[in-house]
């Protein structure tokens, strides 16, 4: 299992075994986007706290850049379309982060666990899974497949709600 090289598809198919319900879905990307969107904005607080002169535009430059690892792992690992929009969620996620200044420190950190909250909770009420023993060997429970899942988790779902509307009712 590498992290900076992984089959897109696979790891996908892997997803649906879990998360094969689009109400599932829905509330996970919810909470992902909650998630990039307090880090981002813990981010852009430290940035202005470091840079208060800064523009707007500068403070968003700067979140940019803290994204360019984590694109590029994505431009080798995601088809075209798919890293477009999930390009685009980014941009949108450090735009909303720099334009929201008056959402306090100390609320980001409440929320960060908060929404890993909401997807745990999601789990009680959409309970169809799949056989997993396929991806058993290849993806070892742990604190790789933990990271590997948190990097690819946004793309998987934007896969999922955008282009994977056939496997809604799987």
């Amino acid at each position: 299992m590498n992290i900076l090289r992984v089959d897109f598809y696979e790891l996908y198919q892997r997803h649906l075994c879990r998360h094969g319900q689009l109400g599932i879905n829905l509330w996970h990307l919810a909470a992902v986007i909650g998630i990039y969107f307090s880090i981002c904005s813990l981010a852009a607080v430290l940035i202005r706290t470091l840079f208060p002169n800064l523009s707007v535009a500068f403070q968003g430059s700067i979140l940019a850049g803290l994204f360019v690892p984590w694109l590029a792992v994505m431009i080798v690992n995601l088809p075209a379309p798919l890293m477009f929009v999930t390009f685009l969620s980014a941009i949108l996620l450090i735009t909303a982060a720099v334009l929201t200044p008056w959402i306090p420190f100390w609320l980001h950190l409440i929320m960060i666990p908060a929404w890993h909250r909401v997807q745990l909770i999601s789990h009680r009420h959409y309970t169809l899974h799949r056989d997993m023993s396929q991806f058993d060997e290849k993806y070892r429970k742990g604190a790789t497949l933990f990271v590997l899942l948190a990097v690819y988790e946004l793309p998987i779902l934007l896969q999922y709600l955008i282009f994977g509307y056939h496997d809604w009712h799987r």
